[in-house]
């Protein structure tokens, strides 16, 4: 009775192929219940064996499987099966010691057409995950469903309850930038964008969003063995880790959202373990399952089985950024050991440049100071960029610093100038070298990306003339020449005058 009681898990072995098989012990109240079942789709329950188990209500009672005389007869039964004839006519059936699981598989697979027993057996939805066929006689029944493979094989009473665990495996993740708060200028703020890698300076702030398709359970590729019940991995937890560089993420700015990416669906209140470490990576654990092992999020989308989750936060471009590529890699992983696809990385890059001050003769002219400028108009010195010197020549934009002129410095009179993000500006002399005429303002645009060679790095040269330059309008400039001169020849001409009438007199 022993072997027969086998053919239960090895049988009904036709796991992650097509369809399903499982036994339902009660002659019109046997039911199968399938967990986990995936909205919108279609599931049908056929029966290939009779069974007779002997206790219906205790799984590891002795059972017997019952083959039809036509059941026998297709191509291959004996080679999996040894048979023996009942008093009703029917055949008491046994798996062949050294019959490849596999093959026997593969054989039940192919096979199914001609050993269905009767027409497809309908079930109802009993919640919005759950499937049942209730009423059903003693027997293994296959189970399919628009999906192919439906739930693996176990044994059970009365009341079986399965797991549908043929869900696609879990996708995923993708990550991108979707958002740019600029610390320069509002008009360089981007909404509504979805892109890999992205041009900011140092102190703006990115919004950046992940996704990736969820799944309540993994499929077995190996070592599927129905008799422990191992078919698939229930995920009960999704592990989310970002590692960024150059990025200081905002902890109290995460959103998770599963199912949807509305307020309904927001499930941040969920997880407790959002935090962002030291070393500044962000971490935490989504639950999966509630207190009773029940999976907290079925399926929604009609004809998948694939459940999309959108982690949404912010990161503030740091210092770090000025000198180097800011990248920002997220794993995704399920039960804290298995990891979903690959990592997914973001870039982000400042830009910068060069400026050289020579004189007419292209010598390096020292003494020059400088402001910058975000776009053209140079007229209010409080819109002046600020800027970290972060030693002699060398200026790192920051939002918060307090240096706003800019000092080419040095035997070659250069200042490098970085933490930009990709626009135009306007370079404005406000101090000049002695004895010479100040520059007109110079407009630069085309940076170099931060992680450009030195030798290929934008250069601004900026040149000053030798000379007193007039005042422009508003100063003395040559008026006082013209006064003098003119209060001169009022004068001569009040003399000359006098004279004529002193000699007319005579």
């Amino acid at each position: 009775m022993k072997r027969v009681r086998k053919i239960a898990a090895l049988v009904l072995a036709a796991v992650m192929v097509m369809a399903m098989g499982i036994t339902a012990f009660a002659a019109n109240d046997g039911s199968i219940i399938v967990t986990n079942a995936t909205a919108g789709q279609t599931y049908k329950a056929y029966k290939i064996f009779t069974a007779s188990p002997s206790n219906p209500d205790d799984v590891t009672s002795d059972i017997i499987y019952t083959a039809t005389p036509a059941q026998t007869e297709i191509t291959g039964f004996g080679t999996y099966f040894d048979k023996a004839l009942d008093q009703d006519g029917n055949y008491s059936i046994t798996k062949k010691a050294g019959a490849n699981d596999e093959e026997l598989i593969q054989w039940v697979k192919n096979n199914f057409e001609s050993l269905k027993q009767g027409d497809a057996i309908d079930g109802t939805w009993t919640d919005n995950d759950t499937y049942t066929f209730s009423g059903l006689e003693y027997g293994y029944y296959y189970i399919t469903s628009s999906l192919g493979t439906v739930v693996t094989i176990d044994t059970a009473g009365k009341n079986v309850e399965v797991v549908d665990k043929n869900e696609s495996t879990p996708t995923g993740p993708e990550k991108k930038i979707t958002a740019e708060d600029s610390a320069i200028d509002s008009s360089l703020d981007q909404s509504g964008i979805s892109v890999a890698n992205n041009d900011t300076s140092v102190g703006s702030t990115e919004t950046f969003t992940v996704t990736f398709n969820a799944t309540n359970w993994v499929k077995s590729e190996d070592g599927q063995t129905p008799e422990s019940g191992t078919a698939g991995t229930k995920i009960t937890e999704w592990n989310f880790t970002d590692t960024p560089e150059g990025l200081d993420i905002d902890a109290s700015t995460v959103k998770i959202y599963v199912n949807g990416t509305d307020t309904a669906h927001d499930v941040t209140n969920t997880v407790t373990d959002i935090a962002v470490s030291a070393a500044g990576v962000l971490t935490f654990t989504i639950p999966w399952v509630d207190g009773q092992g029940k999976h907290l999020y079925p399926a929604e989308t009609p004809g998948s089985e694939l459940i999309p989750v959108t982690i949404v936060y912010d990161a503030k471009i740091t210092a770090d950024a000025a000198t180097a590529v800011a990248p920002n890699g997220v794993v995704i992983k399920y039960n804290d050991n298995t990891q979903v696809g690959q990592e997914a990385v973001t870039d982000t890059y400042t830009y910068k440049f060069k400026l050289e001050k020579k004189d007419e003769k292209g010598n390096a002219l020292e003494g020059a100071q400088f402001e910058l400028y975000f776009g053209s108009d140079t007229s209010n010195s409080e819109n002046a960029l600020k800027f970290v010197q972060v030693e002699d020549g060398v200026y790192r934009y920051d939002p918060t610093g307090t240096v706003t002129r800019i000092s080419p410095t040095g035997t070659d009179a250069t200042a490098k100038i970085i933490g930009l993000d990709n626009a135009s500006y306007t370079l404005k002399e406000v101090v000049v070298p002695k004895g010479y005429n100040k520059a007109a303002d110079q407009a630069v645009s085309g940076l170099s990306r931060v992680d450009a060679e030195e030798t290929s790095i934008t250069k601004v040269t900026i040149t000053n003339l030798k000379g007193a330059e007039l005042p422009s309008t508003g100063g003395m400039g040559t008026t006082i020449f013209y006064v003098v001169g003119a209060v001169l020849v009022i004068g001569a001409g009040v003399v000359l005058i006098a004279r004529r009438r002193m000699n007319s007199e005579r």
